[in-house]
């Protein structure tokens, strides 16, 4: 295969797979969540898929994927014919499979990592629960039915298996006859079968005669429900509903077994970021953009005809119709950036699953129970925001469950359930995505962090640690509060490089705790990066753009509104004390103001998860879209500048980064001024 070809193949494998296997762990999810009872369809669900990744695998030459997947393959088809009991250990060693195919499956472009999959212990583990002894039959479920030696031999080995299952678990078995006209009798039936599903399990459907004498075709549905004869008729008043059995048994319950424990899985920390940069995109959305697309050719054509046919008698209505031509172009051109976004634009949903994973393997190493609460599937963000939000998501709930999170019996103590709970929520707010990560643990002690920072000589002992300050001190670089280090946190790796990766996407972080009830990181972020709505403003003779995502509300002042409190500006707003960051101050600009009492000073009101700080500028120019573009890496370190837009006429200027330029300045931009201007040069 050409290498071209070959590149291509395996993009198009990655992306395949990395769909099948966040369906399979939703599925998993789902599976662990039904117990002994799962419904039979999900467990030949997750048979297809396993099916599926096996045999794309298959065909491209992925040999250690195809050989793994059909290992697994051939587990679930003993599971879903009732040779394999469901138990904990069953479930473990679903999700560490399913870890384990991702990570053959990252390694197809990183070798490397291939390598922290062992391949044979995990084979020998699922040929332990396949060749474990089967459960006992005492006696035979069928001599409990009316079922003749006919219909017996007509079912499949699965469709015996279903029959059996239900008959053990006392339910109605029905024999259910209905004939169908030859032209929509597909239809009919499926929809027959689609409503009888959802109080039961049609187990087989087998062709019968038609008794009818008409041009019709018969079909012989076995189902097993908790409705009897009567109920199920009413359901279909045109079939023949009868029972097939003999009398009622009591509903019995398999015993549970069990598998080989779990062997200890690779320590190696992997990301839980996709490897495909493909995103699969709704037909519709695209055949909107390409109307879009055909209507500004058009336009461009009008203009191009207009141009041509300029001369000085006609100007004036040139002018008239060149002007209509370019504002429908520009509705257009909006519109069209609009579609665009839409186009990159993927639910968080995508990487639920993946957490899901993360949690369930976290939990089982610490020992506790949780539960996971995932909300807001659909809210959707750029699908490079949301790849990129994998890492810093997977660190704060490892750290929820490994700091946040007590143990049980402490749990127990304080009143509360034994299982943690831990809720990831998105939602849309105004042109900003938020998730929040909440735990129902310990909280956020500001005592406990104080001990910790002074240990560490991050604050003295005499000074004082609110709750604010306890929380940004969390994302001080090397901050730790584990007493030692662990595979789960504690690892030097702390919430500053979260910070930092939410601060790359203009995001910002926030926690809210109370102690002895729970933390909530809120991470706010914009919806796209590509373009976005700013507020141009001048401050120091020179433009800046302040994304609208952090802009509050704007209102002039004077000079005599603004007061000083501990060295530091700060203005009255409806009764809260506002500090102030002039943006001259910031970045060292010269003051162009009179100043007077009654000199005018335009305060753009901006915040950063919870901190408000009022940015004061010369004046406000005007509300538009921008494009931001990277900076060279000398300005990248500067705080205070997310990057770089052009606003029209070849103007280059600075988009503001909010949070970082609170975080470094707060109100002290003009007294750090003030003592650089008095240190000696």
């Amino acid at each position: 295969m050409p290498r071209d070809d070959d590149r291509r193949a395996r993009e198009e494998f990655t992306s395949e797979a990395e769909e099948l296997l966040d369906t399979l762990s939703r599925d998993l999810v789902d599976f662990e969540a039904q117990g002994s009872s799962v419904r039979p369809e999900l467990v030949n669900k997750i048979f297809r898929e396993v099916h599926s990744l096996k045999g794309l695998a298959g065909m491209l030459g992925f040999a250690e994927i195809a050989e793994l997947s059909h290992n697994l393959e051939d587990m679930l088809d003993r599971l879903r014919m009732g040779k394999i009991p469901i138990s904990r250990d069953l479930i473990d060693l679903l999700y560490d499979a399913v870890d384990s195919l991702n990570r053959l499956v990252i390694g197809i472009n990183d070798p490397s990592l291939s390598g922290l999959v062992d391949i044979t212990a995990l084979t020998r583990r699922i040929h332990h629960a396949v060749t474990q002894t089967p459960q006992t039959k005492a006696d035979d479920p069928f001599a409990e039915l009316t079922l003749d030696d006919q219909t017996r031999k007509s079912l499949t080995e699965y469709e015996e298996h279903r029959l059996l299952e239900n008959v053990r678990a006392g339910k109605h078995i029905l024999s259910i006859e209905v004939t169908f006209n030859f032209s929509d009798f597909d239809e009919r039936l499926r929809g027959l079968t689609t409503t009888l599903s959802e109080t039961g399990e049609v187990i087989s459907t087998l062709p019968a005669i038609d008794t009818s004498g008409g041009a019709g075709i018969s079909f012989r549905l076995l189902y097993g429900s908790t409705l009897n004869d009567a109920a199920v008729a009413a359901i279909s008043p045109d079939a023949r509903v009868a029972s097939l059995r003999k009398l009622t048994a009591p509903a019995k319950t398999p015993d549970e077994g069990g598998v080989a424990a779990p062997e200890a899985a690779p320590d190696e920390e992997l990301s839980l970021r996709s490897l495909s940069q493909t995103v699969r995109v709704d037909i519709s959305r695209l055949d909107h953009v390409m109307n879009i697309v055909g209507e500004l050719i058009i336009e461009k054509t009008q203009l191009e005809t207009l141009t041509r046919s300029l001369d000085a008698q006609q100007a004036r209505m040139v002018s008239h119709e060149l002007g209509k031509v370019s504002r429908n172009l520009d509705r257009k051109l909006n519109e069209l950036q609009r579609s665009i976004i839409e186009i990159r634009m993927v639910p968080v949903g995508q990487i639920y699953a993946k957490l899901s994973r993360t949690v369930r393997k976290v939990a089982r190493e610490l020992g506790k129970e949780i539960e996971l609460v995932l909300r807001g599937e659909e809210t959707e963000l750029d699908k490079m925001m949301v790849e990129a939000l994998t890492d810093p998501l997977m660190h704060i709930i490892r750290n929820a469950l490994d700091h946040g999170v007590e143990p049980a019996d402490q749990r127990r103590a304080k009143g509360k359930s034994p299982v943690g709970k831990v809720t990831l929520n998105a939602y849309q707010q105004g042109n900003s995505v938020v998730l929040d990560v909440t735990d129902d643990g310990r909280g956020i002690d500001p005592e406990h962090v104080k001990s910790v920072a002074v240990k560490r000589g991050l604050v003295a002992a005499t000074d004082s640690v609110d709750a604010m300050r306890a929380h940004e001190l969390l994302f001080t670089p090397g901050f730790s509060t584990a007493s030692q280090v662990s595979e789960i946190s504690g690892r030097g790796v702390g919430l500053d490089v979260v910070k930092k990766n939410i601060n790359e996407l203009k995001g910002t972080i926030d926690v809210i705790s109370t102690v002895g009830e729970g933390t909530t990181f809120r991470i706010m972020l914009p919806i796209t990066l590509a373009i976005i709505q700013a507020l141009v403003v001048r401050a120091g003779g020179d433009h800046f753009a302040i994304p609208l995502t952090s802009v509050e509300e704007s209102l002039r002042i004077y000079s005599r509104d603004i007061r000083t409190v501990e060295r530091r500006e700060v203005f009255t707003l409806r009764n809260f004390t506002l500090p102030l960051l002039r943006l001259a101050d910031a970045f060292g600009l010269p003051d162009q103001h009179e100043h007077g009492p009654d000199t005018k000073w335009f305060v753009v009101v901006t915040s950063a998860g919870e901190k408000v700080v009022g940015v004061l500028v010369d004046s406000l120019v005007r509300q538009q879209e921008v494009v931001i573009k990277s900076i060279g890496e000398r300005l990248k370190s500067v705080p205070g500048i997310a990057g770089a837009t052009e606003i029209g006429e070849g103007e280059i200027v600075l988009v503001i980064d909010v949070g970082s330029l609170i975080d470094h300045f707060g109100g002290r931009a003009r007294e750090a001024r003030a003592l650089a201007a008095l240190a000696p040069n």
